[in-house]
């Protein structure tokens, strides 16, 4: 059964179709990736699956279970974190506060207890911190617990917006755009990370990118949208081999990706 999926989802914004009949399967413990050129409907399609749209038509499902109509927070309490494409961050707080707000649905105390510094409140924050500096520590970003998020570069914010996610603990990873500031060297490093993080922490992984040859270097499967439409499914040498691909992204004429 797959763990994440979608069923002729649609979505419309007055006349404007941004999605039409779009089909997704995630099957655990994959590295899905999801590409398109600009104005694909990828970040439209996030949004549908993790509650910040409601389809117009179709159907969603975690696990089996259909979700359409369910909060955002509603489908994280079932596994599912996301990252944005503009970072979904507090950017008055530190890297490590940052972490520990997004484990907020772990805290046990009250509003009351938390602002009176009750042991049992204070107990729990000690947890919480350790939590997200083991977060940090694996994903060699313990240096920059303290760093104001001010001081950092776009590409580090992202890598940190990951760290946050991690920290909720899902069992669905949804990234948009996670290279988005890094070099070339750094986007590597970080495809590295996503295999590291599937294999030791049991993931399932499902990623916007438009950096088209790393999909197809991490991928296990990957969906092309092109004008809100699936153009095109398949393993990552069908999608490098596929003409209707490449003509998508490098105009009439283009025979394949690379």
């Amino acid at each position: 059964m797959a763990v994440l999926s979608a069923r002729d989802v649609s979505i419309s914004f007055g006349g404007l179709k941004a999605l039409t009949d779009v089909d997704v399967e995630v099957n655990e413990n994959e590295i899905v990736g999801l590409i398109g050129p600009n104005g694909a409907g990828k970040t439209t399609f996030f949004n549908c699956m993790t509650g910040f749209y409601t389809p117009t038509s179709g159907d969603v499902f975690i696990n089996g279970e259909r979700v359409s109509e369910l909060r955002p927070d509603q489908r994280t309490v079932r596994g599912v974190g996301r990252t944005f494409q503009h970072v979904g961050l507090v950017r008055s707080f530190t890297v490590l506060e940052n972490v520990m707000v997004a484990q907020h649905r772990k805290v046990g105390y009250g509003l009351l207890s938390g602002l009176t510094g009750m042991p049992w409140a204070l107990e729990e924050d000690k947890v919480l911190r350790a939590r997200a500096y083991e977060v940090l520590d694996y994903l060699g970003l313990a240096h920059l617990a303290d760093e104001r998020l001010g001081g950092l570069s776009y590409g580090m914010l992202k890598q940190v917006e990951v760290a946050a996610v991690l920290g909720t603990d899902p069992d669905v990873l949804m990234l948009d755009e996670p290279l988005a500031g890094l070099g070339p060297e750094e986007s590597d490093e970080f495809g590295e990370r996503l295999l590291r993080m599937r294999r030791d922490l049991s993931l399932t992984i499902v990623v916007i990118e438009h950096h088209v040859p790393f999909m197809l270097r991490v991928c296990d499967y990957i969906y092309v949208l092109n004008f809100g439409r699936l153009l095109a499914e398949g393993k990552p040498e069908a999608i490098r081999q596929n003409r209707d691909v490449a003509e998508a992204y490098l105009g009439e004429g283009a025979a394949t990706l690379a």
